[in-house]
């Protein structure tokens, strides 16, 4: 900024020093200005203008998160997906656990906290979150349960929400570098094609819809660096809001928008000298407050399970990840990185750093530098994606995949690194902030040659489209085979549905060491989900699962009790035991009746008389 020099800002101009100098045509949120003054002509006519009026300052946007759905269409292979009905593309890895996880909470009790999903596995217990089934959304649909299809999904609505936000906050994001609606399009489409949003989308290890939701830290950066003109209390507010809604979707997102909403606090207590040291205060403790609410609420925290899990050091991003496609670019592999890296996967894609390298150039070539009180602004966030960022590395500090150093200081705090085991997620709001950096810079340069800013913009979202591409198609899961008839034989006869051994894993790793215990690696990947779903056909409970996290003494002890039981011949009446081919032996020598039902090896009690039971003995096992 030269000396004297005024510039516009989404809600006005500023000084020389960097302060806003607010036009009175404009509002706290964002908005580019008000309604068409006045009244006149015919009602239809009117209300179309206030239609108008209303959605005019947020076409940009609203052209943005369009780009986005049509950026997850185009690598989902269309918009089938969010059919409600349509669940067979998620009966696998942890789509199909996220589903699941959902099955059981329809029909489960409502109990504080919420999401508490206490039949599911049965008798242990967990949550939604740990099921990754989206708590914020299956609790606002629990209520119309019993009047939604047996076969609902939310999960595809939600993708498609996701990408749509993505798009929109970003163009939102992107107001704040330039007023050109046009580059705040070309900005959001941008921020949608991000490669960490569709890596969170595709493969087999990576398919999480809850972190799909990464609007969430568009939203807390924009929260936390967009001009606040008067009332510094609503956009505190709204940062609490955030932060409290965030533990309805994914623990991690609490974390970077809580961190992100604190150098909100910074910027207005420190940096702009609003209420001093009280605003510091109140803020910060507002927002630990905020955040531990809403984990409790939601039931991430007092529900008796162990946060902590194994992993840190593994789940990690490497020093070169920013630049670092991991096989996701059209132009080159990339450098090689360690297995569980692919959790801190940040690559910018060929668009955003052909931005940031144009930007930089025309930078210094027309001696155009941020504004100081536009960098002291920023800072606060600066520093905490920084702060983000360098725990994405975790303890051990890898580039291209090679062990560089070790952090000893983490040992010093285990439950950190034990509860935010895949840090490398912590890159996230690094990436986005050098992405709206980009922005920033290319805007100052070429803010009076529109023409050129659009330009630049519109190359850099064309090269990312044809850089990047993921390496394994969205892990949609072909349509399972229908359940065997003569499981609709059971409802209502039986009230459990067992695995035995049961097939129980938390955070990926098994409950117990002994495999004949608790062992899902006597199983293939996923088989625990077709018999997921006939238990909820058939009303049953159901003992195995795969969630982030299990109470791990009450998996065990249910696990033993099963052991005990059968070792005693005290088979359960009510239960349907689906056997290991190793452990049929021991059921027939309890006592048990033991039959094929389609491809499945099934025990019951002897003695029992029903159509199902029946069944089973008509396919007696030799």
């Amino acid at each position: 900024m030269r000396p004297g020099q005024h510039i516009d800002t989404p809600v006005g101009r500023t000084d020389p020093r960097g302060r806003v100098q607010r036009r009175p045509d404009t509002a706290d949120d964002g908005s580019n200005g008000p309604g068409p003054r006045g009244a006149g002509g015919t009602a239809s006519g009117r209300s179309g203008a206030a239609v108008r009026a209303l959605l005019a300052p947020h076409v940009p946007a609203l052209g943005a998160g369009l780009a986005g759905v049509a950026w997850l269409a185009w690598h989902a292979g269309g918009l089938a997906l969010a059919a409600p009905g349509n669940t067979g593309w998620l009966m696998g890895s942890d789509w199909g656990a996220s589903y699941v996880g959902w099955l059981f909470f329809r029909s489960a009790p409502l109990a504080l906290p919420l999401g508490a999903n206490p039949l599911y596995p049965f008798p242990i217990g967990s949550t939604l979150g740990f099921s990754d089934s989206l708590p914020l959304v299956a609790v606002a649909l629990r209520p119309f349960a019993a009047v939604l299809p047996r076969d609902f999904q939310y999960v595809g609505a939600w993708l498609v929400l996701a990408f749509a936000l993505q798009g929109f906050v970003g163009a939102k994001l992107a107001r704040l570098a330039t007023q050109d609606r046009l580059a705040q399009a070309l900005g959001g489409a941008l921020f949608a094609l991000a490669p960490p949003l569709l890596h969170r989308l595709v493969g087999p290890r990576t398919g999480h819809a809850s972190l799909c939701a990464q609007w969430i830290l568009l939203l807390a950066l924009w929260l936390a660096l967009a001009p606040v003109a008067s009332r510094p209390g609503r956009r505190l507010a709204g940062a609490l809001l955030l932060v409290f809604a965030a533990a309805g979707v994914h623990p991690y997102f609490v974390v970077m928008s809580a961190a992100l909403s604190a150098a909100l606090v910074v910027r207005l207590a420190i940096v702009e000298r609003r209420a001093g040291p009280a605003l510091l205060a109140g803020g910060l403790a507002a927002i630990a407050l905020a955040a531990g609410a809403g984990l409790a609420l939601f039931g991430f925290l007092g529900n008796g399970v162990r946060a902590r899990a194994n992993g840190f050091g593994y789940f990690s991003a490497d020093l070169a990840t920013l630049v670092n496609p991991m096989g996701w670019s059209r132009l080159w592999a990339g450098l090689p990185v360690h297995a569980g890296q692919y959790e801190g996967f940040g690559y910018l894609g060929a668009g955003v750093l052909l931005l940031l390298a144009a930007a930089i150039a025309a930078s210094v070539a027309l001696r155009r530098a941020p504004a100081a009180g536009a960098l002291a602004r920023a800072a606060p966030v600066v520093a905490v994606a920084l702060v983000l960022g360098f725990f994405a590395l975790s303890g051990t500090v890898r580039a291209a995949g090679e062990v560089i150093g070790r952090l000893r200081f983490y040992e010093a705090v285990p439950a950190l690194g034990g509860t935010f085991r895949s840090s490398g997620r912590f890159v996230w709001p690094l990436h986005y902030l050098l992405l709206l950096g980009g922005m920033g810079l290319a805007a100052l340069a070429l803010g009076e040659r529109p023409r050129a800013l659009r330009g630049v913009l519109a190359l850099a979202l064309v090269a990312q489209v044809l850089d990047v591409r993921p390496p394994v198609p969205l892990g949609i899961h072909p349509a399972p085979r229908p359940p065997a008839p003569e499981w609709a034989l059971a409802r209502g006869a039986y009230r459990h549905l067992s695995m035995f051994p049961p097939y129980l894993l938390a955070g990926g790793d098994p409950i117990a060491p002994e495999p004949e215990l608790c062992g899902p690696h006597l199983y293939p990947p996923d088989s625990y989900l077709p018999l997921a779903e006939v238990a909820y056909r058939i009303g049953a409970t159901f003992d195995a699962a795969y969630t982030a996290r299990l109470d791990p003494e009450r998996a065990i002890a249910a696990c033993q009790a099963n052991r005990r039981a059968l070792d005693a011949g005290a088979l359960d009446p009510a239960t349907i035991y689906v056997v290991h081919p190793s452990a049929v032996a021991r059921f027939r020598a309890a006592g048990a009746d033991c039959g094929l039902v389609g491809e499945d090896r099934v025990c019951v009690a002897a003695g029992r008389r029903d159509a199902f039971s029946e069944a089973v003995r008509a396919r007696k096992l030799p």
